[in-house]
């Protein structure tokens, strides 16, 4: 099992932060994916309008002239950021969703774990916070990003659920509603707090996990089939 939450701002040690530049060994793609990365550290901590493709190229390590070649805006180096990021996080989330001989309520505890830590990162507070103003002004980005993003993970929890349901473990309901509503029980509090004043110093986010986990499984398993 991963360790406990220590505090809100650490992360879990399997997102490695990378160094800025352009590695000069790999493939393409290996390459590719570093720029990705870099170039979401940087969206992440000045925001979309903040930042122009030179900027970004800059920071990246490479001339603004292959960002263009890739991507025709910001806009659209953001929503492939994006979805690498979110991948990332898929795969970490769909290794431990692969751990199904456990209960469902340990399986939600090391997911909510990870989502937990994730969202309360620094930099993914700053982009957030950032974003609420952003995509207002650009609506059909936003839509992507959603598609890219929370989407992605909704999916795979709602397939965990199906797991689990077939075992006759869970009723048969809207799998996908469930999973934003695991997610919504989980993150929006804390976030809140986090970004406008602050959580608590004497805040237990092992606490809220298991709160969260509990209610949100009484609440599943004492509904019908739909």
């Amino acid at each position: 099992m991963t360790q406990p939450v220590q505090t809100p701002s650490v992360a879990l040690p399997t997102k490695r932060a990378s160094k800025v530049g352009r590695p000069k060994l790999g493939t393409e793609r290996e390459r590719h994916a570093h720029l990705l990365a870099q170039a979401m550290d940087l969206l992440m901590r000045e925001g979309v309008a903040n930042t122009s493709m030179a900027r970004i190229a800059a920071y990246c390590g490479v001339s603004t002239r292959t960002l263009y070649q890739h991507y025709e805006n910001k806009y659209a180096l953001l929503i492939a950021a994006m979805k690498h990021m979110i991948e990332q996080d898929a795969l970490v989330i769909g290794e431990i969703g692969q751990f199904r001989g456990q209960s469902l309520a340990q399986v939600l505890t090391e997911i909510g774990r990870f989502i937990l830590n994730r969202v309360l990162e620094p930099k993914l507070l700053s982009f957030f916070k950032l974003s609420l103003t952003e995509v207002g002004l650009y609506p059909e980005i936003a839509r992507e990003m959603k598609a890219v993003g929370p989407e992605r993970i909704f999916q795979l929890l709602a397939d965990l659920f199906k797991h689990y349901a077939a075992q006759g473990q869970l009723p048969q309901v809207n799998f996908i509603q469930a999973a934003e509503s695991y997610c919504e029980l989980l993150i929006a509090g804390p976030r809140m707090k986090a970004l406008f004043g602050g959580l608590p110093a004497d805040w237990d986010a092992e606490a809220h996990i298991a709160f969260v986990v509990q209610l949100f499984l009484n609440g599943l398993q004492g509904m019908k089939d739909q």
